[in-house]
């Protein structure tokens, strides 16, 4: 009995620490560096995409308590596993983007917080693809185009304190593209670019930057 008396005591002291707001997390104000690492839970387009990955470094700072403002610059790349009209062609496709969003955290002074984002920014997407025709297999399409466009996305997620200046994520993110049409020698392919991404990343801060 008095094991198990202590054991519930411990327990209790755990989940104290959990739940009780930790003044040194909560205090965290100033600039922070953030790297992120993208996989793909689904893509929306003509295209057919495979092995979607992204990677992004972003320049952050905490304006208070619950919101934060963030530059990022990102990175993603995918195979092309076919396309409307041609569904054995292949190729690759990458983007480069750059965007603003904002974020905020909610349960105050925990140490992990919720989180919802929204943003947007400008990308350059580049397709390269071949394949024959569904229609006639004589005839090879050939694509190799380079859009600029804007962008909208949407994050929801959750961060874990490890300590004051160093911070795990983990969440999932919808990013849509303005469509437009792909180029390629069979006319224009109906150019639709949205994903729905999950990923992990880091958070350092640097409280002292600007001292």
């Amino acid at each position: 009995m008095k094991l198990l008396a202590l054991a519930i005591g411990l327990g209790g002291l755990s989940l104290q620490g959990w739940a009780d707001p930790v003044e040194d997390f909560d205090a965290e104000r100033g600039m922070y560096v953030a790297v992120r690492g993208y996989g793909s839970i689904g893509d929306q387009n003509n295209l057919i995409f495979q092995d979607s990955r992204e990677v992004a470094g972003a320049l952050g700072y905490r304006v208070n308590h619950s919101w934060r403002l963030e530059a990022e610059y990102a990175f993603r790349w995918a195979n092309i596993d076919g396309l409307n009209g041609a569904s054995t062609a292949s190729g690759d496709f990458t983007s480069r983007s750059l965007g603003l969003h904002a974020f905020h955290d909610f349960r105050n002074g925990k140490r992990l917080r919720p989180f919802l984002g929204a943003g947007g920014g400008v990308g350059v997407l580049d397709f390269t693809f071949e394949g024959p025709a569904d229609i006639n297999p004589d005839f090879t399409v050939i694509g190799k185009d380079t859009n600029s466009s804007a962008y909208w996305n949407l994050f929801a997620g959750a961060t874990y304190h490890v300590s004051d200046r160093f911070r795990v994520s983990f969440g999932t993110e919808y990013v849509s593209y303005s469509d437009q049409a792909v180029a390629s020698n069979l006319g224009g392919i109906d150019g639709i670019n949205r994903a729905y991404n999950f990923y992990i990343g880091t958070r350092w801060f640097l409280p002292d930057f600007f001292e």
